[in-house]
């Protein structure tokens, strides 16, 4: 599975996430480390732990993170990540996401990844195009959850894992009791001419009441690559804003209501291929509107040791406009959405066993009714109800779900958990060959997990888990269909078997005083029943059919080290995908890649900078298939990209809130491509960023 000279990568790179947290503990200057991501808080992973303490594979950035990625895109925060990587399209349009080799490929489905934004199920589907909207800048916290087990809290179907976002909080502006806060930003890029604006405004007009509006400004030409050659469809034009209130009630923080309400508006020329660009010069217009609604309750009783509830209903519609396509034929335009209506709860309990045991159950429920629809006017005023390749239809989701975690002082955690979900397809009025569909398809799934993670000793632990994962069939594997080959009301469930190993690593004082160690090492293997693909077949069979049996496989290494100001941080990952039948390769899998990070942190001051490297291996395990342009069909050479970046960011006295950031992306203006990208990266690139709290 690894090549020798990949083991001898091993040593070089004390590898790190792309995104460094360069915020310092609080203390005295002696011994105060720069903070290790591997010891930073996991909401999203059952009950608050470390990334390091979790039987799973967890990533997360918080807000200095993100805000040190100065990123363009969502796909900007994701890629430094090991084993998570954009598939597709290089401008917000046309990004897929793709954790350890699974996600979008050209006709096939995206919702083997999970995307929630405060906890609302985020999912768009259109061929050729990307699967997720949103604005960096809109976000506080992301949290990548990789592998299936991670299916049994968040919904059926995780079978490469969740990635979660949370908004920001007018609590994250307010400082010392302030009534009101205002922060305002700005960023330029020299590559891409780009500009960014980016208001906040925070307020607590009255004690237990909080208020956030904000606004995000963000345009971009196409850039160049290294060579000098300029990117097609990796312009940016978007609009955002977001507004979010919470209402405290009887003065406990914790028993509070919550609303929150996002909108993004893109509305520009694009290519009509996002996702591998084969159409050329195809040039049409599209108006992307993405709205996500959510109000929210939460109730910890008082404290109560049983019941810790959290509620939730919420609203999210994804819409594309897209006029000027005379290309395609006699049309005025064509709408595609999804629109959707969700519900959750849930509960923890904690019990105390007594000794240093406890165990905490959390049990819950989700509902979702979704909407897809495409109506096609042309240019005599006739609407057609979608197309054959883009069916109209519903699909309604209930799910029970409960998950144990027993712990056993700081030494044993134990996570049992199922998963039991339904799933009901009905078409809609699209006619095909004269026809409409009426036969509905109903499926269940049950998804069990079993997670554990011992530590032997206070610096070395062991963790392990196996998750079966069931991924039911969509509106669109399900009817699809043309005049000549039908749809498939039989595709059976994706069926996932996923088993993960590793080992974490834990030094304090090793090597001088305050210096921190961290390492967490993961093996996984996934076998796949009954994959369902979108297959080249002759006249008479449906286009998505199942694969009988695939295997992924890999190994992800997430390393970093500290002493007061310094740190070092890496990443690496390795994976391999197979049709087990036939022998050939997937073609997403990604190329075998590294990261490493070299900084300094001045708290006093608070100057910050460093280097990030990016390297990547040759990727030639492809199968050529019908649409080689794709990116992943064909062969990718290997790489190496340098990163500078430097911060100017005071934590006290009068310049406090103020911050500068500077960043040279691609140092040496190469050129290349990520083996899962359709177009090539961008080339050299100067980053600057000014904003100020006040």
């Amino acid at each position: 599975m690894i090549k020798t000279r990949t083991l001898l990568h091993i040593g070089t790179a004390l590898l790190a996430l792309p995104a460094p947290a360069l915020a310092q503990d609080s203390g005295a200057d002696e011994g105060v480390t720069t903070r290790l991501a591997l010891d930073r808080l996991v909401i999203s992973a059952g009950t608050e732990k470390v990334a390091i303490d979790t039987p799973q594979a967890v990533t997360a950035m918080d807000q200095e993170d993100i805000d040190q990625t100065q990123a363009t895109t969502i796909g900007d925060l994701l890629e430094g990540m090991p084993g998570v990587n954009i598939q597709g399209g290089v401008g917000q349009l046309g990004q897929g996401f793709n954790i350890r080799g699974m996600g979008t490929a050209i006709g096939d489905s995206d919702n083997r990844i999970l995307m929630t934004v405060d906890g609302v199920t985020k999912f768009y589907e259109q061929y050729r195009m990307g699967a997720f909207f949103s604005e960096p800048e809109l976000y506080k916290r992301v949290e990548v959850l990789r592998g299936p087990a991670s299916s049994t809290l968040y919904g059926a179907g995780a079978l490469a894992g969740v990635i979660n976002f949370t908004t920001k909080d007018a609590s994250d502006f307010l400082k010392d009791g302030d009534p009101i806060a205002v922060r305002l930003k700005g960023a330029t890029e020299t590559n891409a001419q780009a500009h960014t604006l980016s208001g906040i405004v925070a307020a607590q007009p009255v004690e237990g009441v909080e208020l956030l509006g904000s606004y995000n400004y963000r345009r971009t030409d196409d850039y160049k690559s290294g060579n000098g050659a300029t990117v097609p469809a990796s312009a940016t034009e978007s609009d955002s804003w977001l507004v979010k209130g919470r209402v405290s009630i009887g003065g406990n923080k914790k028993h509070a209501i919550w609303a929150s309400y996002q909108d993004w508006i893109s509305d520009a020329p694009q290519v009509y291929d996002q996702v591998s660009a084969s159409t050329g010069n195809s040039l049409m217009r599209r108006r992307v509107h993405d709205k996500t609604a959510v109000l929210g309750y939460e109730n910890d009783f008082d404290g109560s040791k049983l019941f810790n509830v959290e509620a939730q209903v919420a609203y999210s519609l994804s819409e594309v406009h897209q006029t000027e396509t005379t290309f395609l034929g006699p049309l005025a335009y064509s709408d595609f959405s999804y629109e959707s209506w969700q519900g959750k709860v849930q509960n923890t309990s904690e019990f105390d066993l007594g000794g240093d045991w406890k165990t905490f159950l959390i049990v819950g429920g989700q509902w979702s009714e979704q909407k897809r629809r495409n109506p096609r006017v042309s240019l005599t005023g006739v609407v057609t109800p979608g197309a054959g390749t883009h069916p109209e239809g519903e699909m309604t989701r209930y799910g029970l779900f409960g998950q144990l975690e027993i712990v056993w002082s700081d030494k044993l955690t134990i996570m049992p958990g199922v998963r039991i979900d339904w799933n009901d397809l009905t078409p809609g009025a699209t006619v095909v060959g004269g026809t409409v569909l009426t036969q509905k398809v109903k499926d269940s799934g049950v998804s069990p997990k079993l997670a554990a993670l011992y530590n032997l000793t206070p610096w070395f632990g062991v963790f392990g888990s196996v998750a079966r994962t069931v991924r039911m069939p969509n509106i669109d594997e399900i009817f699809t269909r043309s005049a000549t080959r039908p749809n498939n009301p039989n595709l059976r469930p994706e069926k996932s078997d996923n088993y993960e190993a590793g080992f974490t690593l834990s030094f304090d004082d090793a090597l001088g005083k305050g210096d921190r160690f961290r390492a967490k090492t993961t093996l996984f293997q996934n076998d796949v029943k009954d994959l369902i693909v979108n297959v080249s077949a002759p006249t008479g069979t449906p286009y998505f059919q199942n694969i009988n049996r695939s295997r992924f496989k890999g190994l992800e290494v997430e390393a970093e080290y500290g002493i007061g100001g310094f740190y070092a941080r890496g990443n690496m990952s390795f994976i391999d995908g197979k049709n087990r039948l036939t022998g050939n390769y997937l073609n997403t899998i990604p190329a075998n890649d590294y990261r490493l990070t070299l900084g300094y942190a001045d708290a006093g001051t608070g100057l910050s900078g460093g280097w990030t490297g990016e390297f990547a291996e040759r990727q030639d395990k492809v199968t050529p298939g019908s649409f080689p342009s794709l990116g992943s069909g064909v062969a990718t050479p290997g790489y190496t990209i340098h990163n500078l970046f430097f911060a100017f960011k005071p934590q006290s006295g009068p310049a406090k809130g103020f911050e500068f950031r500077i960043a040279v992306d691609n140092v040496f203006d190469k050129q290349y491509r990520r083996h899962l990208s359709s177009l090539a990266a961008e080339g050299q690139s100067f980053k600057f960023t000014v904003a100020n709290t006040f």
